[in-house]
């Protein structure tokens, strides 16, 4: 009985330009905060951003990132207009592999918000031992 051999076609490699890699790697560390980033501006008393949790309801109550407010993904374009223009809005959902908040931040950037990312979400806010409300 013949065994038919499944062949992958090799994509070739995308080839970008120094100078557009460059652009693209600026943009996302204007884009990104860590966690410890976050615990700073937290610490620092600013007053200039909101933190805003896109997970579920259930989630957020389980425990968030102290001062967060929540607002499900599913619900944050019927409630953006909750949202302050005047301040950033730094999103976070579950993990490095959430992309919840990157949508997120793209829907609200996309409505005129100042809007960034807590990459690693609530899971790297927690190892790095930072304190969660209930």
């Amino acid at each position: 009985m013949a065994v038919a051999t499944a062949r992958r076609k090799v994509q070739p490699t995308i080839r970008i330009a120094p100078v557009r890699l460059k652009r693209y790697f600026e943009e996302k560390l204007a884009a990104e905060l860590g966690p410890h980033n976050v615990k700073r501006l937290i610490d620092s008393g600013a007053r200039s951003f909101v933190l805003l949790d896109v997970r579920s309801g259930s989630g957020y109550r389980e425990g968030h990132v102290p001062g967060a407010i929540n607002i499900p993904f599913e619900e944050l374009t019927a409630r953006a207009k909750e949202l302050p223009k005047d301040k950033e809005i730094i999103s976070y959902c579950w993990d490095v592999t959430c992309l919840l908040c990157t949508k997120a931040s793209y829907v609200l950037a996309s409505k005129g918000f100042t809007a960034r990312e807590m990459i690693g979400g609530i899971g790297a806010w927690q190892e790095a031992g930072f304190p969660i409300e209930k």
